[in-house]
């Protein structure tokens, strides 16, 4: 080769490198400088100091920027996950979500963490609305929502309050079908519907009314039939725990359970009825979805004025605070049972006043934040409820 042709080859090839070095340096220096107005992006704006040193990796000040832009991200990233966090626990759910959104998508793990936090969040907040929509009787509402819910845990809390929708419904129902041939038992699922939720759909209260109108209307009293005799007792407590075993069989063990109560409202010394009572109340109070059932048939027993049952029944749920979903009802419940069956057995001379029994339950019925239906409770026993207020 001759030597003036190399030469004009390397000088070309010289070019050429010095030429690349300097877009490399004019590309880095753009980079740098974008970055600098970037501070609303801060994640674009730490890609573009680190390119920028990935470009100059000898330039010191593109380095050292690269690398303290990005730990003053991580650490902010962190300190608002960290804020979040601690909102979330003490149930600040709003600075929560805010503090949460603030954490950018640079880190794979921070980033990670507050989208699951930001999911939690909205589970949340979606189960407030379901409580509130149920409290307010919106019964679609709790419906549309709970479906909205994606977290598993928030869904089985919603799905209680749609089973109480179905509860609250099936009472309705049952009232409706029950209303021409036993308007009693229409009345007793009208007032089992109110006490669920006293803002329920349906009007239950004004339903009562018109049934317990159309009753007097349609009839005087009856005259009280006359004591049975021995053999027809016999007879009516055979049947009636052929009844109870028949309902047991096909896994009815509320209705069990209420002719077994019948039985012994009959003949109160026996033993088949005693035994399996407390049999079946052992049952439920090992199944959380029969303890509801407890509560509900403790409920009618103090609608038939059965105190005996009902206190017995209620003193049961309360015995199991794992499965007793709803222990404000019940408080309430057992301390009304307790007041009307002193009332009733206890001549009026001389009743001096609720039991300290009776008190200490209507107290810890209010420390659970229960409202009674008032138009459903006697006045006495509202009175006597009302002085237990703080």
């Amino acid at each position: 080769m001759r030597p003036k042709r190399f030469v004009g080859i390397f000088c070309i090839l010289l070019s050429s490198l010095v030429t690349a070095a300097q877009s490399s340096g004019d590309r880095a220096q753009a980079l740098f400088e974008k970055a600098k107005g970037e501070d609303n992006d801060r994640p674009k704006q730490v890609q573009d100091y680190c390119s920028a040193s990935q470009l100059e990796p000898k330039n010191k000040k593109y380095a050292d920027t690269c690398v303290s832009y990005k730990a003053g991200l991580n650490q902010d990233d962190t300190s608002s996950l960290a804020i979040a966090i601690a909102a979330y626990k003490s149930h600040d759910l709003d600075r929560a979500e805010s503090m949460a959104r603030q954490v950018s998508s640079y880190d794979p793990k921070l980033s990670g963490d507050a989208k699951f936090l930001l999911d939690r969040i909205r589970n949340e907040k979606l189960l407030n609305q379901v409580k509130a929509a149920w409290a307010a009787g919106d019964f679609k509402s709790v419906a549309s929502l709970s479906q909205a819910l994606t977290n598993p845990d928030f869904k089985a809390a919603a799905n209680a309050y749609v089973d109480n929708v179905n509860l609250y419904n099936g009472y309705i129902q049952q009232a409706q079908n029950r209303q021409k041939d036993n308007p009693e038992e229409a009345i007793r699922q009208l007032a089992l519907a109110k006490a669920l939720n006293p803002n329920g759909p349906d009007d239950p209260a004004g339903k009562i009314s018109e049934i317990q109108k159309a009753m007097q209307a349609k009839s005087a009293p009856a005259p009280k039939p006359p004591a049975d005799s021995g053999a027809e007792t016999a007879k009516k407590v055979s049947k009636l725990l052929g009844d109870a075993q028949s309902a047991e069989q096909q896994g009815n063990l509320q209705d069990a359970l209420i002719y077994y109560a019948k039985v012994l409202k009959l003949q109160p010394g026996n033993q088949d009825a005693q035994s399996n009572t407390e049999r079946i109340e052992q049952e439920i109070r090992n199944d959380p979805a029969a303890a509801r059932n407890e509560l509900i048939a403790a409920i009618r027993y103090f609608y038939n004025s059965q105190f005996d049952d009902a206190r017995r029944a209620l003193m049961s749920y309360l015995e199991s605070p794992k499965n007793a979903r709803d222990p404000g009802a019940a408080d309430f419940y057992l301390g009304a049972a307790l007041l009307e069956q002193s009332i009733l057995n206890t001549p009026r001379a001389q009743w001096h006043g609720p039991s300290a029994d009776a008190l200490s339950a209507f107290k810890e019925a209010r420390k659970a934040n229960y409202h009674p239906a008032r138009e459903y409770v006697s006045p006495a026993l509202l009175k006597v409820w009302d002085s237990t207020a703080p």
